[in-house]
């Protein structure tokens, strides 16, 4: 029996309306037997700089009020540096500010989960119904796609003479073309797809909260600040939040559903007395639930650059010129089309850098823009950059709470870089890197190296550089992961529901076991419809094993 306290009570609270929270929100509402409350700290997305994809810019800074801009702590392998870790504060979460490049992962990535990390029920096989329930990719469906789900999708058909010479480029350095990066095949270089339909970014908040009718059963409620789960006998009764302050608490009769991200989920249970019991007694805070692993076993991709200057006006710079920009406008507020209406990421590449690596464990983002500081394009210069960085980092950081204060931003430590084979798979991404770019599709665009610098070519000038460049490629996950019962690292159990506090789930990044080797959003998505049925007591898809590309 919840207490009498309750202002109001709902079958769910979820807290966070994110990738996995908008979801979530749809799906458990949508037969119209629970009531569900989706709680935001931030605001409505229904604005131009979120729907229009060129917008991402003015999303994207620190200064923007859709975006947390968090900063991680100094990182030792970085000689002492604070690294961005953007986050969206909006409706759709980080789905409404990131750069819409949409990839799965690797396969293999999944079948470990399933087969290393313990996670039985999460294999490919698995996954790939869920990967396909939510897509609405634009082209022909088959046993790896769908044309048919909530989320478009879509690969850039016309490409720019950079982005022509990469694709070209990668094949004079021996490598394979992939005709579906998200397919049987994920290793060689391929046009990426983004997550981009019509014109507008396909976010979760519009694929799944817009593109439904109001229900009366679904409350949204925005600029509500989530203080705390209140815990009663052992059982998550339900939330406290504070909205234009005024604190109001609200019961759960089912469940409370964590999905306010990788570093919110661990922050929002820690100040509700849920966590390592030693880390919340140093803030003051009475431990409900003795919980070691929350916040532990972060991971996150991390990328050094190499940016090339051409004196040819073939890079999206010129469109900064203010004529170019305001054409550029008219013709997306006119008929969502031309280059505002896509994003600046629409080819890059998956190698291995070495015959015994079992699948891809290098990224390329290659982007046809000459940036500047804090990747602000340079409107005055032309040229080309490309993220390398590894994708299956052994190096682990973790989450913990600055103060007891919800106001205060968590204690982020990726612990970027700090193995051996991280630095060398580093070292080895950009050296793939050059090469790719000094082959004779990109003699005609080449005037100088901008970055590194034609004078850096030893490992341990390379290093010095990486030190100093690299970046987060913002897929932090891991906070909470799921395992088997037994598995001491596990947070949730395989149902992602919290080991200790009954009636508590988590679903969203947090509870991934070992980071996809790729951009996780595709990923987030399909955790949360695989959720969705798991809460609603439905039985799991059909499992749909197919063949795919094995280099080993």
């Amino acid at each position: 029996m919840l207490g009498l306290w309750m202002q109001k009570q709902y079958d769910y609270v979820i807290v966070g309306a994110g990738t996995a929270g908008c979801v979530l929100a749809r799906r458990l509402s949508e037969d119209g037997r629970f009531s569900v409350l989706l709680l935001e700290d931030g605001g409505d997305d229904r604005s131009w700089i979120i729907q229009m994809p060129a917008g991402l810019r003015s999303a994207f800074k620190p200064t923007s009020k859709y975006n947390y801009w968090f900063k991680t702590v100094p990182q030792v392998h970085l000689n002492g540096r604070e690294i961005d870790q953007p986050r969206g504060k909006v409706l759709g979460g980080s789905s409404s500010i990131n750069g819409m490049t949409f990839l799965r992962g690797n396969p293999l990535d999944y079948d470990n989960w399933a087969k290393v990390e313990g996670c039985t029920g999460w294999s490919f096989a698995d996954c790939l119904p869920y990967f396909k329930k939510f897509e609405r990719r634009q082209g022909r469906a088959d046993e790896f796609r769908s044309d048919a789900g909530m989320v478009g999708v879509k690969v850039q058909s016309d490409l720019n003479p950079l982005n022509a010479a990469f694709l070209e480029a990668g094949q004079q350095a021996g490598h394979a073309l992939t005709e579906d990066v998200n397919g049987f095949r994920q290793e060689g270089f391929s046009r990426f797809e983004m997550s981009v339909e019509g014109g507008y970014r396909s976010s979760s908040a519009r694929a799944y909260l817009h593109a439904q009718p109001r229900r009366a059963n679904l409350d949204v409620i925005t600029g509500a600040k989530v203080l705390r789960v209140i815990v009663e006998k052992g059982c998550a009764a339900g939330v406290e939040y504070s909205r234009r302050g005024v604190v109001t608490q609200v019961g759960a009769a089912a469940e409370v559903i964590m999905a306010a991200g990788v570093f919110g989920t661990p922050q929002v249970l820690m100040l509700s007395g849920i966590g390592p019991e030693a880390h919340l007694k140093q803030h003051g805070i009475r431990n409900v639930c003795d919980a070691p692993m929350l916040g532990e076993n972060l991971q996150d991709h991390i990328e050094a650059h190499i940016q090339v200057e051409t004196d040819r006006p073939v890079s999206l710079n010129k469109y900064l010129k203010p004529h170019l920009m305001l054409w550029a406008g008219i013709q997306w507020f006119g008929w969502k089309g031309d280059v505002a209406a896509v994003n600046q990421c629409h080819v890059g590449a998956f190698l291995r850098t070495g015959p015994e690596v079992t699948h891809p464990n290098i990224q390329f983002h290659f982007f046809p823009v000459f940036f500047g500081a804090n990747w602000i394009p340079n409107p005055s210069r032309n040229g080309y950059r490309l993220g390398a960085g590894p994708m299956r980092p052994e190096s682990r950081g973790t989450v913990r709470l600055h103060s007891a204060d919800p106001a205060d931003a968590p204690l982020i430590d990726p612990n970027y870089l700090a193995t051996e084979r991280d630095r060398y798979e580093m070292r080895e991404g950009l050296k793939l890197g050059r090469e790719v770019l000094e082959q004779p599709a990109f003699k005609e665009f080449h005037r100088r190296e901008d970055l590194p610098g034609e004078s850096i070519r030893t490992d341990a000038e390379l290093d010095a550089f990486i030190r100093e460049d690299a970046s987060s490629a913002y897929h932090p996950c891991g906070t909470a992961r799921m395992g088997a019962d037994g598995d001491e690292r596990a947070v949730v159990d395989l149902q992602l529901r919290f080991r200790g506090v009954a009636g508590l789930r988590i679903v969203d990044a947090s509870v991934i076991p070992a980071v996809p080797s790729a951009n996780i959003n595709a990923c987030v998505f399909m955790i949360a419809e695989k959720a969705a049925d798991m809460i609603l007591g439905r039985p799991p898809l059909t499992p749909e094993t197919v063949e795919y590309f094995r280099a080993v």
